[in-house]
């Protein structure tokens, strides 16, 4: 996610921070008394944004804005609770490695070259058999934001079909699907599973479920060090290089986890540095429960398993990491 598309200025010595994600780069500054870069709106807060690249949007179909508006209200729920599976991890004895059959990636570029998160979407969706492509995804059930209003938890910021796109965060991804459901009349439904460490995340691809995870770039360094307040007035911090992908497969011994790697493909990573990533971008996680042919009430889909089972252990982190929050709905 990326892009020249947020700045907040700072008084006088307005410091120019580059942001980079998914390749391109973000412009942030602190906040400033006059709006004096080109291309800069001032926010009801005093932050400023750039919309140079933005301004010539051609405006989205009204049955698309009125789907894709953020509201303060919640979505009319049906009167009664609807039907859930039990995915929670408890005390389990894993197995040593584990590793979902027939995962393949779904690549962003050339359509979506900042369109991870919902890439990583369609590729799970896909896997799970539903006949859906990234682009109708991205256009027809993830809500954007050109303007600044929000913060990635409630929308995609940009344009991910450029390279000034910026990117969202695990509610957003969960509001797609969401959306999604309720169009195809499919009782299957998003879980939001931040917070949860990442070896815990394991019990999932044993269960045969993928798991779409939010990283960096090629695994790239960074830290939670930059922050924008939306108009709406929430703060919004920011990691450089920002990715997402889905995880289906890790291997305990070799000290490694498959990930269909939205930039790559079908990859491998080193388990405990993707494991660090995974904790600085806020412990951000989603699966997908149930399948397009049998919705909640579908097989388990075929892993192979290796015979041998070990426990899994989480390292000490020394990263602060509540930073970056988000809604674990």
């Amino acid at each position: 996610m990326i892009s020249e598309f947020l700045k907040t200025a700072v008084v006088a010595t307005a410091l120019m921070i580059t942001l980079t994600s998914c390749g391109n780069r973000v412009r942030l500054m602190n906040n400033s008394t006059e709006a004096d870069a080109v291309g800069i709106e001032m926010s009801a807060e005093g932050s400023y944004v750039e919309r140079e690249g933005y301004k010539n949007k051609e405006p989205q179909a009204e049955e698309q804005c009125i789907e894709k508006e953020i509201t303060t209200e919640e979505e009319t729920e049906p009167a009664t609770e609807p039907p859930t599976i039990d995915i929670h991890y408890t005390d389990y004895a894993l197995p040593e490695s584990c590793i979902i059959d027939d995962f393949r990636t779904v690549m962003q570029n050339p359509e979506l070259p900042t369109g991870c998160e919902i890439t990583a979407l369609t590729q799970t969706l896909n896997f799970l058999g539903f006949d859906i492509d990234k682009v109708t995804m991205c256009d027809k059930y993830m809500s954007t934001d050109y303007e600044g209003k929000y913060t990635m938890n409630q929308c995609y910021i940009g344009d991910p079909k450029s390279v000034t796109g910026f990117g969202c965060s695990a509610p957003v991804i969960c509001k797609s699907a969401k959306r999604y459901f309720r169009v195809e009349k499919s009782e299957c439904y998003a879980e939001n599973l931040t917070g949860t460490d990442f070896q815990e995340l394991f019990y999932q691809i044993d269960q045969g479920r993928p798991v779409i995870v939010w990283a960096t770039m090629y695994l790239m360094d960074t830290k939670p060090e930059y922050v924008y307040t939306a108009k709406n007035g929430e703060e919004m911090w920011f990691c450089t290089y920002q990715h997402c992908l889905t995880l289906y497969g890790y291997d305990l011994k070799q000290r490694i986890v498959y990930l269909a790697d939205p930039l790559v493909g079908n990859t491998t990573y080193p388990l405990d540095r993707f494991e660090d990533i995974y904790d600085i971008l806020g412990k951000q996680a989603v699966v997908i429960c149930g399948d397009a042919e049998n919705g909640l009430d579908a097989e388990q889909k075929p892993v192979t398993r290796s015979e041998e089972t070990a426990e899994i252990t989480t390292s000490e982190k020394t990263e602060t990491t509540s930073a970056i929050t988000t809604d674990n709905k």
